[in-house]
């Protein structure tokens, strides 16, 4: 039967990181060297074990024994015998403190095999089953993990240098012709049009709201010179009380515009006062024809 690599710290897995050999635990693996099919860790799924486990070169080697008695080996065996499966892929468990990036690496220093099986797929991210702090990880905390070591280690040389477009120096508030700028340049730049950003902002909402104050005081100085104009318009004559209304939607919408019709409307004059100068009016005119027949 053929030997399997188990692992090989040179080889980066699916989820971008390798695993040092050299740190992986074997004592409980060796005290019980179980294999599954699949990692499905139930005892249908056990289908034999492992002999002959050395270190080689940064390779961890196991040779496999398969249960002849179980169906599933039997046909998995054959498989293997054939070279039709060539695959095998460690069950671990890790601390978080053991996974580290180191200049852009992403390395499993410390860890303990607890199973390994055979899978059809090596290579991909769901034949590796890994355990966190004594917790089976999911494909997406194992990726969520690596990404977040990944960005606290970015960059993380303060002495190189960047070269960026005039378009984002300019921006930063540089001379357009400048050549190459540290990474501390580079954040004190944006640092500082972060803050005049923000005091920017911070002058505009006071701008805003004190626009915002003028606009309703304007308002309610409209609203009570409209119910002033309304008054006197009933109480003079002007306009009829039924057409309040009408007159106050008017100024609502344009106040100039009703000020100035409040202003060309007549005063509309008392019934005595009508009578009293149409009743002198007519009597003028029957004295003025009465003298001009004296004097014929």
């Amino acid at each position: 039967m053929p030997k399997f690599i188990l692992n090989d710290e040179a080889v980066v897995n699916s989820y971008g990181f390798r695993i040092l050999t050299a740190g992986i635990d074997l004592t409980r693996f060796k005290l019980n060297p179980v294999m599954l099919d699949g990692h499905i860790q139930s005892n249908q799924n056990v289908i034999g074990s492992w002999k002959d486990i050395t270190l080689e070169g940064g390779k961890l080697l196991a040779e496999p024994i398969f249960d002849m008695e179980d169906d599933n080996a039997k046909l998995i065996a054959g498989k293997v015998e054939r070279g039709i499966i060539k695959g095998a892929s460690m069950g671990i468990m890790f601390s978080k403190k053991d996974l580290a990036n180191e200049n852009g690496d992403m390395v499993l220093k410390n860890c303990s095999l607890f199973e390994v099986s055979i899978v059809a797929v090596p290579s991909n991210a769901n034949a590796l089953r890994l355990q966190m702090d004594g917790k089976e990880l999911t494909e997406k905390e194992i990726n969520e993990l690596c990404l977040s070591l990944t960005d606290k280690t970015i960059n993380t040389d303060n002495n190189m240098k960047i070269q960026l477009t005039q378009l984002a120096l300019v921006a930063l508030g540089m001379s357009a012709n400048t050549k190459e700028l540290s990474t501390d340049e580079i954040e004190s730049a944006i640092l500082a049009l972060s803050k005049s950003r923000d005091e920017l902002q911070e002058k505009l909402t006071l701008s805003e709201e004190q626009l915002n104050a003028f606009i309703n005081k304007e308002k309610a100085q409209k609203a009570a010179l409209t119910i002033q104009m309304l008054d006197e318009a009933v109480k003079s004559g002007k306009i009829t009380a039924d057409k309040r209304q009408t007159f106050a939607d008017l100024a609502a919408k344009d106040f100039d515009l009703a000020e100035a019709t409040f202003e060309a409307l007549p005063t509309k004059k008392k019934l005595w006062y009508r009578c009293y100068h149409t009743r002198r009016n007519h009597w003028s005119n029957y004295y003025g024809r009465f003298s001009k027949t004296l004097l014929r």
